[in-house]
């Protein structure tokens, strides 16, 4: 018996979460999307370890935490703790901007093992651009290469366009 396949876009309007978003909530629980055509689903079956993962029943904490000590000699339960050392801030901040790093790399890599397309906001999100660099001609399309991926620009109906991502050639 085949299960009921959801599309992302339904995903997206629903969860309120980005495409990239729901795609690495999606690898962090082991959940495969599908593509077909132009288009990519999750099993229903899956959707529901999905949206419990998004809402945060049972998600993961957050990594970046503060460490908090008494000063010696005070055992009064109205004085403050103290965080111990301005430097855990910028550990905190480094950690945070490293994991965001990661996340990006991990959802870039995915594009390209799927073949899934992107819009152009989303991808100048991913590669961290204010905007998207002008359109080289390619040995396979129109697009451009960066960070050691081939961003070829793909035209759809409606003057539409997105993105699909290929491992630049060495």
């Amino acid at each position: 018996m085949a299960d009921e396949m959801l599309t992302l876009s339904r995903l997206e309007s629903e969860l309120g979460l980005s495409r990239a978003e729901i795609l690495v909530l999606a690898q962090r629980i082991g959940i495969t999307p599908e593509r077909r055509g132009l288009r990519t689903f999750l099993r229903a079956s899956d959707v529901s370890r999905l949206r419990a993962a998004a809402t945060g029943e049972g998600g993961e904490l957050v990594a970046t935490e503060l460490e908090l000590v008494q000063a010696h000699g005070e055992s009064d339960a109205s004085s403050l703790p103290v965080v111990s050392g301005e430097s855990n801030w910028m550990k905190a901040e480094q950690f945070a901007d490293l994991r965001l790093f990661r996340e990006r790399l991990e959802i870039l890599e995915q594009l390209v093992r799927t073949g899934i397309e992107v819009d152009s906001r989303e991808l100048a999100d991913l590669l961290q651009l204010r905007r998207l660099p002008p359109l080289q001609d390619l040995c396979d399309g129109k697009g451009f290469e960066r960070r050691g991926l081939r961003c070829l620009r793909i035209q759809r109906p409606g003057q539409r366009s997105s993105w699909r991502l290929v491992k630049a050639a060495s």
